[in-house]
């Protein structure tokens, strides 16, 4: 199952549609709804994971601003997959 290229291209898919929508509410001026609020900690967590993501891909070849932009957007449901050789490092 951690294997299925599928599963991430749709997590990372459903995390597109969430930026999206946060995006959308915070240029309407929805700045206190929940949504945005729960993007803020999201955005938190995945910069958190930055360290993580470079330790976890070390020795693979890569591009450190792929690594760090991806890491950002997608957090774990990029480097994982990215680390068992399903996404392309660079």
């Amino acid at each position: 199952m951690l294997d299925n290229k599928a599963l991430w291209l749709a997590q990372n898919l459903a995390l597109i549609a969430f930026w999206l929508a946060a995006l959308a509410l915070l240029v309407l001026g929805q700045s206190s709804h929940w949504l945005v609020l729960v993007a803020a900690v999201i955005l938190a967590a995945h910069v958190l994971e930055v360290p993580l993501a470079f330790m976890v891909l070390r020795g693979r070849g890569a591009a450190p601003l792929r690594v760090s932009l991806m890491t950002l957007v997608f957090g774990y449901t990029w480097w994982l997959p990215a680390r068992r050789g399903i996404y392309a490092l660079r």
